[in-house]
């Protein structure tokens, strides 16, 4: 079909070369064409250009887009430039080209001849027929008119931000015909995409597929056709990966380092006020980038929400923190629940007690202590020091033996000696495990958040 419009175009553009030639060169005068001018605007402009009333006008319509201006997603606004290229047959405004000195065809003022009221239905701005403000009209012999209403077009386009900003949109140009039904006016696109021959690409969307389609209702009896052109655009999102989410992502992972700033220096609490204020000033940036009111939510929104949620948390646990540190435990000792709790959750995660010293020496430690007996393996290793290597194979046996036992006796030295487990222990082991547990919930989130993103943005 893109061929057949071209061909349209270059013989529509012979017969303007035709036109001028014969306008030069024979004995043909503007008297010809202004007599040809008084015939055509003899009929009412109001008047459907058929004879038999019962002919239906058939119109032919192609969409050219020229560019994107702007697409604000706030306002849910799309602002273009384009033009139609629109065919019918008048029946009315037909002459023999000899009797003129062979004018073939004219341009007629366009508001003297009838066209179809073309009208944009998802306009932002006041409903009107097209080509009122520029227009250009084609007539030939036969009755066959081109016309060519230019617009700029602002319509509505309704956003979906889920993927923001790795998102992709659809646009869509709602025409139909004002005043008119299918009974007596049928439209239908001359093909079933949109002309980008003239297309001017744009910055921050990226134009990936076009396509047109007619659609026909029936209402109380009258049939009412529609045309739609449906772009598909794509946001280039190196600037808000590189300003917003990147910065975001920082942030979180920063903003977890907070369980790792020691008790005592006292700048805990404004680290972690810092980060929380820091959220919310990126979060209300995203929203401004966002519309106000749509029936999708964002991934990235969500995503934020709840990373500004766990930066509270954090607060939180901080304060906890800090008040378990400076608990007197004279005042206030551990209880055996929570010195329970505290030494599985070392064991759990493979830490060491807080100053190893407090574990007595392995080889001393009575029962129920592990002794060199309870140690699994080749007990002539520990008396085989005359063989060659048996020292250096006793020392590894020896310091393995250590580590073994200390995590079988972490627990009964916590219960056997009270200064062994105090108040400062509990948090800094608590500060630990929160850090490494809030670490990994930060890291796994975001990598599972930008890759569906990104996965279906080049899907």
């Amino acid at each position: 079909m893109t061929n057949t419009i071209n061909i349209v175009i270059t013989v529509i553009s012979i017969l303007f070369n035709i036109a001028r030639l014969l306008h030069v060169t024979s004995a043909q005068s503007g008297e010809n064409f202004t007599k040809i001018h008084q015939d055509i605007i003899k009929i009412d402009k109001r008047v459907r250009p058929v004879k038999n009333w019962t002919t239906i006008t058939n119109v032919s319509v192609s969409f050219h887009l020229m560019s994107i201006i702007q697409f604000d997603t706030v306002e849910q606004k799309l602002v273009s430039n384009g033009w139609l290229f629109v065919q019918w047959k008048n029946e009315y405004t037909t002459w023999n080209p000899y009797e003129y000195e062979n004018a073939w065809s004219v341009s007629p003022d366009p508001d003297k001849v009838w066209r179809p009221m073309l009208t944009v239905q998802n306009t932002m701005t006041n409903m009107r027929p097209m080509g009122e403000e520029y227009i250009a009209m084609l007539l030939l012999f036969d009755g066959t008119t081109y016309w060519f209403p230019a617009e700029r077009f602002e319509t509505f386009c309704e956003v979906d931000v889920t993927y923001f900003p790795f998102d992709i949109q659809k646009c869509r140009w709602i025409i139909f015909i004002w005043g008119g039904d299918g009974s007596n006016i049928d439209i239908h696109p001359i093909n079933d995409v949109i002309d980008l021959e003239s297309y001017a690409v744009n910055g921050e969307w990226d134009l990936r597929s076009t396509r047109g389609w007619r659609e026909v209702a029936i209402s109380d009896g009258s049939k009412f056709i529609t045309l739609f052109y449906e772009i598909t655009i794509r946001r280039r999102p190196s600037l808000l990966a590189l300003t917003v989410l990147l910065p975001v992502l920082v942030l979180a992972l920063v903003n977890v380092f907070v369980f790792t700033i020691p008790s005592e220096a006292g700048e805990r609490l404004a680290y972690s006020m810092t980060a929380l204020l820091s959220f919310g000033v990126f979060m209300s940036f995203i929203l401004d980038s966002m519309p106000s009111s749509t029936e999708t939510l964002s991934i990235v929104a969500v995503n934020m929400s709840c990373l500004l949620v766990l930066s509270a948390v954090y607060v939180l646990l901080c304060i906890l923190s800090l008040r378990l540190f400076h608990r007197d435990p004279s005042k206030h000792p551990v209880p055996a629940f929570l010195q329970s709790v505290i030494v599985w959750l070392e064991m759990l995660v493979c830490l060491d007690p807080p100053n190893k010293k407090k574990v007595a020496d392995v080889f001393q430690m009575p029962t129920p202590m592990m002794t060199v007996t309870d140690f699994p393996g080749d007990q002539s290793l520990m008396v085989s020091g005359g063989q060659a290597g048996g020292a250096t194979k006793k020392g590894k046996l020896r310091g393995q033996l250590d580590k073994w036992a200390r995590a079988r006796n972490r627990n009964h030295a916590a219960y056997a000696d009270p200064a062994e487990m105090t108040w400062k222990r509990v948090s800094r082991t608590l500060d630990k495990i929160l850090f490494r547990f809030f670490l990994t919930l930060v890291v796994v989130s975001n990598t599972v958040v930008w890759a569906v993103m990104i996965s279906n943005y080049y899907e």
